[in-house]
């Protein structure tokens, strides 16, 4: 093999990843949430973390609206998170 070896391109045009992902179905788009949300509850991060208050499930479930989670139980977790200190007291 000669160090002037050319590679054979093929004559269709190249398409950029801007094109490839503009427009997605529906249905791909929903069943991207419901993993991220499925993987959120799983792992309590987040709101999941904390029970819903207004439709009273335990924390690490869903709420039962669907692709939704409560005013209430976000309202939580952010006066949780605020209340923790971020670094114990030898560190800071």
């Amino acid at each position: 093999m000669s160090p002037s070896t050319v590679l054979s391109l093929s004559p269709r045009p190249v398409r950029t990843a801007a094109r490839a992902s503009g427009a997605l179905p529906a249905s791909a788009l929903e069943a991207m949430l419901d993993a991220a949300y499925e993987t959120h509850r799983r792992f309590r991060h987040g709101a999941f973390a904390e029970p819903c208050p207004t439709c009273h499930v335990p924390a690490g479930e869903l709420c039962l609206t669907r692709r939704s989670v409560h005013a209430a139980r976000r309202l939580a977790h952010r006066v949780r998170v605020a209340s923790a200190k971020p670094f114990p007291h030898a560190v800071a």
